[in-house]
């Protein structure tokens, strides 16, 4: 009993986070992409920033959060997410200003929120964590068929800081979910010891490991860097956050068809990566030929059909890839999930350097070029996952 209401309580907690995440992923970058006169200069480095200090939050609290303190962590980054949202929304258009600030409040939020995050679904999960992520995933895409619309419109029609209302409502209903966590009698693991595990891994030469890391450093630009291109694409092709709140409304609905048929009914068939490896790829270079409202929709439209289940199916295999190694989940969980997120921020902080590279030219030849390397990036993560299934 008390598991199952740990799990209702990450559930709801995880599930209002993805809707924050999608308000300040999507409508502040639209928002900072406005009030620049569309020079993504500036998104670019806020999350350079902000990427660079959840990777130094998360190697700072690795050790603290081994054994103890995990639930009280987790709701101190719900806290700090409510204070984070309040402090843009006093900013109003002055957030231009203080970018770099944000940027690394954002990382220190997403930090402590995420490192105790991660090991509490570890811990209570870890049985059924396929089932865990794609129902959080079906609820998430039907919480956005609501919210991308109420944002949107809200921005458009009144202002960005009247939407900190509703941001703020979200937060504490989040929070209140987070109290029916229970903190779990941790047993007494090996001491914190990043380097030990390292030593670890490279005893036990074994490829599904490698393999999952790699997964991660896909990850970091296959999804991170290419949805705030996606951003970018939406608000420089329709100029109006209704649409942009539209049509996340409409793709996250394709979602949920898609992570059910696919994640629920298919899980791990080579078949459905391979079709949604190809499929992702083709609506990519479908951009490169022309960025138009039509080949916009075309893409997003694939995007949320099919990236999804490859994106989905990463996430599920953070929880579940050392299910088959006593040694990890017994003495290594803080140190793997550390090692996840290192590999994953490096690849957010390369994508973003290059996309705050191609800004200065301001020429869209080389937005293309950037595209080209997601597609490659595609591949090679699908191509990562077809492998870690077969091992």
């Amino acid at each position: 009993m008390e598991k199952k209401r740990s799990i209702i309580g990450l559930m709801g907690s995880l599930l209002i986070n993805s809707i924050l995440y999608m308000f300040i992923n999507t409508f502040m970058v639209a928002y900072f992409y406005t009030l620049t006169n569309y020079d993504y200069k500036i998104i670019s480095v806020f999350y350079i920033m902000s990427f660079i200090f959840i990777l130094l939050t998360f190697l700072t609290l690795g050790k603290i959060i081994k054994n103890k303190m995990q639930v009280p962590i987790f709701r101190f980054g719900i806290v700090l997410y409510c204070i984070y949202v309040l402090t843009i929304s006093i900013l109003k258009e002055n957030i231009v200003n203080y970018y770099i600030y944000l940027g690394i409040f954002y990382g220190i939020v997403q930090g402590f929120l995420w490192s105790a995050g991660h090991l509490l679904v570890n811990e209570y999960t870890n049985d059924v964590s396929n089932k865990f992520v794609s129902t959080k995933s079906m609820l998430s895409k039907t919480l956005k068929i609501i919210f991308p619309f109420i944002f949107g419109a809200s921005i458009e029609l009144t202002s960005f800081s009247s939407v900190a209302t509703v941001v703020v409502v979200l937060s504490i209903i989040q929070f209140s979910f987070s109290l029916l966590i229970k903190e779990k009698d941790l047993a007494e693991a090996k001491r914190y010891s990043l380097t030990s595990f390292v030593k670890y891994l490279k005893e036990i030469k074994e490829e599904k490991i490698k393999y999952f890391y790699k997964i991660m450093f896909c990850e970091g630009i296959v999804h991170y860097l290419l949805e705030t291109l996606v951003t970018i694409m939406i608000v420089l092709t329709f100029k109006t956050n209704i649409s942009l709140g539209i049509l996340t409304t409409i793709f996250s609905f394709c979602s949920i068809v898609s992570v059910y048929i696919f994640q629920r009914k298919l899980k791990n068939n080579t078949t459905v990566l391979t079709i949604s490896t190809i499929m992702s790829v083709l609506g990519v270079i479908l951009l490169l030929f022309n960025i138009s409202k039509v080949t916009v929709i075309i893409y997003n439209l694939i995007n949320n059909i099919f990236l999804i289940v490859l994106v989905n199916n990463a996430e599920e295999k953070r929880y579940s890839i050392i299910n088959d190694y006593k040694i990890i989940t017994k003495d290594y969980l803080a140190e793997h999930q550390v090692i996840s997120e290192v590999s994953l921020n490096i690849a957010r902080i390369i994508g973003y350097t290059v996309l705050f590279a191609i800004s200065f030219f301001n020429n869209m030849l080389y937005f293309k070029i950037l595209l080209i390397c997601v597609s490659i990036a595609i591949i090679y993560y699908s191509r990562l996952m077809i492998k870690l299934n077969k091992n």
